[in-house]
């Protein structure tokens, strides 16, 4: 039981590094790209949630 708490933790953690590490290598152009998708994505949400269709 021990042996597979401590594979857990140890996947956790390099999963954490990885995405960790991913968004640290992201150049201006990317972040600025995902910063639009994610303004898009929150302006089409709000619309549905007025509009009542979820």
């Amino acid at each position: 039981m021990k042996i597979i708490l401590f594979i857990m933790i140890l996947i956790a953690i390099f999963t954490y590094l990885i995405i960790l590490g991913s968004s640290k290598s992201k150049t201006k152009q990317e972040i600025e790209y995902e910063n639009k998708e994610q303004s898009k994505y929150l302006k089409e949400w709000e619309e549905k949630r007025k509009n009542g269709n979820k």
